[in-house]
């Protein structure tokens, strides 16, 4: 039965326009490590860093803060909801610094926390009344607990008294306006959406941890998704990974995008990142090089500038 909520949680995430977000889920799911030993699944930091090495030729940076399903794929292959934790605020640690948010990153942290308690507190009893899981928010990020320096830690604890304050405005059902500044507010926001009063959201980053979470309260999802067989069969992934079935192991090779440039129209390929690629067309323009490939993963433009 979880496994159904997992999957649907997944692909509902999916339901959106904006495909740099999908890419980049795409990109931290391929980079889960089921570690059956410890009995936990990770970020493989080193398949991460490639990754956004060649994320950087075929993708963009999308343009709005809303980012937390990036951490969807970590948080939905974990069972025990610290070690979800610990993943989900290392991964957007992560992001906040390759997407150039850093001025953000304690927010970000303390809307990692809600977020994977949210959806922990939803697969394990949907029918938790929405004070209850303000609530449990609430002692999840009183009970943070990281490594600073004084004056890092000093911001960081005025950012928790801010989270534990709107907290505790919507445990009151009051709500704020949508501010795509304001991590912890918005993600509240999605949450007083869905239980009190609806409202509706223009943001591609909202729109799918919105998504998410009704599809686990039992919402239909849409199956016209951009490549929903290959986004399917990596829902399928994760609950194999979350019963540490895959036994992945770790990358341990460096990768350049730019080897890919050797590379003829029609010829076929085994890269460490996209694994099997076809080259569908090469195209010259204003110093720039456009390659268009085919992965199982999807059709990539890779886009490589005269050096």
């Amino acid at each position: 039965m979880k496994d159904n909520i997992i999957k649907k949680c997944y692909l509902a995430a999916f339901d959106i326009n904006d495909k740099n977000l999908r890419n980049l889920m795409i990109i931290n799911t391929k980079c889960l490590v089921d570690d059956g030993k410890n009995r936990y699944v990770y970020i493989d930091s080193n398949r991460l860093k490639d990754e956004l090495i060649y994320y950087r030729f075929y993708g963009e940076i999308p343009n709005y803060n809303s980012i937390l399903n990036l951490i969807l794929p970590a948080v939905l292959a974990n069972k025990n909801i610290d070690r979800s934790q610990d993943e989900a605020i290392s991964l957007i640690q992560k992001y906040a610094k390759y997407l150039k948010k850093e001025i953000k990153i304690f927010d970000y942290i303390l809307g990692s926390v809600i977020y994977n308690s949210i959806i922990h507190s939803l697969v394990y009893d949907k029918n938790i009344s929405y004070e209850e899981l303000l609530k449990g928010i609430k002692e999840r990020i009183i009970g943070i607990s990281i490594e600073l320096d004084k004056p890092q830690m000093i911001k960081f604890q005025m950012s928790r008294i801010n989270a534990l304050q709107t907290i505790d405005k919507f445990i009151d059902k009051n709500n704020e306006d949508y501010d795509d500044n304001r991590i912890v507010s918005t993600i509240l926001n999605i949450l007083y959406d869905i239980y009190i009063e609806d409202r509706d959201v223009e943001n591609d980053g909202i729109k799918s941890i919105k998504k998410s979470i009704l599809s686990i309260l039992g919402d239909e999802i849409h199956l016209n998704i951009d490549n929903i067989d290959f986004v399917s069969s990596m829902s399928e992934y994760i609950t194999k990974l979350r019963s540490y079935k895959i036994n992945k192991k770790i990358y341990n090779r460096t990768s350049d995008p730019r080897e890919l440039i050797k590379l003829n129209e029609g010829d076929v390929y085994i890269d460490p990142i996209f694994n099997q690629i076809k080259v569908i067309s090469k195209e010259f323009s204003e110093d720039i090089l456009s390659m268009k490939i085919k992965a199982k993963s999807g059709i990539y433009v890779l886009k490589f500038k005269k050096s």
